[in-house]
Order: structure tokens, then sequence, then C-alpha cells
């Protein structure tokens, strides 16, 4: 019963707007990357947004380019159907990687996601709950 009540609050909780900072580009130091969790129409999206040095560099997830609004300041918005196709790092991130064709250079960094997006269940070998 206790673990059914938890599993319910859980997740309600990941329908919920969290925003996460990862470990920004050496490049853009004081400019995070960060995803949460939006409404699109009847369903979820995992928005991504960041900063590059330049609009030519493409944002990609396991080799493939995002489609990515804005220029130096960036989004993606992708439905939780397509994220949780992704390879996901353990402690729940995604490794983003910011690509200079023109430099022939890369940058990977790793995106904490919010807690539940991508249908990972947690059990938990116990729960104190404390009243006064």
């Amino acid at each position: 019963m206790v673990y059914r009540a938890l599993r319910l609050a859980t997740a309600s909780l990941s329908g919920a707007v969290f925003s996460l900072g990862a470990p920004a580009l050496p490049a853009q130091a004081g400019q995070p990357t960060a995803a949460r969790l939006v409404a699109c129409g009847a369903d979820s999206c995992l928005r991504l947004s960041g900063h590059r040095s330049s609009p030519s560099v493409s944002v990609q997830v396991n080799g493939r380019d995002l489609p990515v609004e804005g220029e130096r300041a960036w989004q993606v918005t992708v439905p939780l159907s397509t994220a949780r196709t992704w390879a996901i790092a353990h402690g729940y991130s995604v490794i983003l990687t910011l690509v200079d064709a023109q430099a022939g250079t890369g940058h990977s960094v790793a995106v904490a996601l919010p807690p539940g997006s991508l249908g990972t269940r947690l059990e938990l070998a116990s729960l104190i709950v404390r009243a006064h």
C-alpha cells in the first residue's frame, strides 16, 4: 500500500516542470545546459537549452543532429517518446555533443534530466515518514 502511494506520488511529480543545470562547456563558462519537462499539446516534451559559440555549431545526441531553435542561445523541444530512445548515462543524464564542423572540434556535456522524465522507476528499500 505504501509502495503504491509512493509510486503515485512519484508519477505525479514527474509531470511537474523541473529545471536542472548541468556542467557548462569550458568555452561557455557560466552558461549552463539544462533540461526540463514542458507541455506540448496533449503530451509532454523534454526541452533542452544552452549556449554555443556560433550558430553553425550543431547540437547532437547519439550522433544525430537535433532541430535547434535560436542562435548562440539555443533550445530543442522533443517529445518524450523520442527522448526515451536516447542512451541515458548513469545519474540520469543525457550526453549532448556540440560539434563545430568548420573547426573540426566537438565538446560533450552531460545534461541532468528531470527525475522520472524518461520513465525509469526507483524502488525504495524503506520509507520513513515523521510527523511532529
